[in-house]
């Protein structure tokens, strides 16, 4: 078994997150049991076709590694070269998940394969998980049914092997507004939900300048929260006054920073904004809040990985898994093969000998923390 032609393996089962995982789970499943690996399926509530896939080697107890990451995709059509058909080229392999982060998982269950499992004195746990594309849902899931007890974690999203040990938060709202229609010729007949939106999305926006000019100096880019209005939509015809407007917001709040303080702040904003428009009644959803990622760059698992990969700690500007494996006790960090420029395109690729270098570390990492 090599980490090239698993990947090529589970890059051939279409994962992406809107379809069941179970497919590719299966194949990790069919690597790891002839080894002695103990297979534990975690689904998804209701729908047993996305499935967290854990397994275990070495005592069955608290402590030892993890090595972690997703296994489902973004999505791909026949037109692109990132598609379920890996393709070698140059010292690359091209295809969907071979970057983000099939390669990865591979790299993981080659190193396991080549480590005496024998001398484990500590548990080694593989764990993969669905949906985190779209949400995290399946690291949420685990965290929440099925923790594991374990004192690191590796989570190997693309950072080129970098350990990684910042970034940023994802927290997603909804602003929603409740007017009264009328024709367009009386205007002050009715009050416009969509004016009372436009006021709000002025007030965020302005929240989010001043949140960026109140922070330190930090290494992420940008090094300030980010503050998006991505979508808005109201109204029903043009010479009708809106009864109902709705815009999102997305914000990406600090390592550090209280996202649910920033909500409360921007909920107000948009309540005042809101009020000046006489007849309009506002109100704010909270749909997301995943908290930002800091690890501690001395801890025991990072220093450790600065010194293997002669690398000192960095950040990324993506959202990972790193803060669900954080609340289950582990010591995390990301460091993976790959770089994220490399993902999530048309023609997504892995240098092939990157694998190889990834397997490398991952099974130095079990000695140094399970043997």
């Amino acid at each position: 078994m090599n980490p090239l032609t698993l990947t090529e393996r589970l890059v051939a089962e279409d994962s992406v997150s809107a379809r069941p995982n179970r497919s590719v789970c299966e194949r990790i499943a069919e690597a790891v049991e002839p080894l002695g690996g103990v297979v534990r399926w975690v689904p998804k509530p209701g729908d047993p076709g996305h499935v967290n896939v854990l397994v275990r080697f070495g005592p069955d107890r608290p402590g030892g590694l993890a090595l972690a990451g997703h296994a489902d995709t973004v999505p791909w059509d026949d037109s692109m070269r990132a598609t379920t058909s890996p393709e070698r080229s140059g010292g690359k392999l091209y295809g969907r998940g071979t970057c983000d982060m099939k390669g990865a998982i591979a790299a993981m269950v080659c190193a396991a394969a080549g480590t005496e499992r024998a001398r484990l004195k500590k548990p080694l746990w593989l764990a993969f998980t669905f949906e985190e594309e779209i949400g995290c849902h399946g690291a949420k899931h685990l965290a929440e049914v099925a923790p594991l007890g374990v004192e690191r974690c590796i989570i190997g999203e693309p950072t080129g092997l970098r350990p990684v040990t910042l970034h940023k938060g994802y927290v997603i709202a909804e602003a929603r507004f409740a007017g009264t229609p009328c024709h367009s010729s009386d205007p002050d007949a009715g009050a416009s939900a969509v004016h009372a939106a436009a006021r709000a999305v002025d007030a965020v926006l302005a929240r989010g300048l001043q949140w960026r000019e109140d922070v330190p100096a930090t290494p992420l880019v940008p090094p300030y929260p980010t503050v998006n209005v991505g979508l808005i939509s109201g109204g029903t015809a043009r010479n009708v006054v809106p009864e109902a407007a709705r815009f999102t917001i997305e914000m990406r709040p600090l390592p550090g920073s209280d996202p649910s303080a920033m909500l409360d702040q921007l909920e107000a904003d948009v309540v005042a904004a809101a009020a000046t428009v006489s007849g309009v009644t506002p109100t704010f959803v909270r749909k997301e809040l995943d908290r930002p990622f800091g690890a501690d760059p001395h801890g025991p698992l990072v220093a450790w990985l600065r010194e293997k990969t002669s690398s000192d700690v960095a950040s990324v500007p993506f959202y990972t898994e790193a803060a669900f494996f954080q609340m289950m006790g582990a010591e995390v960090c990301v460091c993976g093969p790959g770089e994220i420029a490399q993902a999530h395109r048309v023609d997504e690729w892995v240098a092939m000998d990157a694998l190889g270098a990834a397997e490398v570390l991952y099974r130095e990492a079990i000695e140094e923390f399970c043997t």
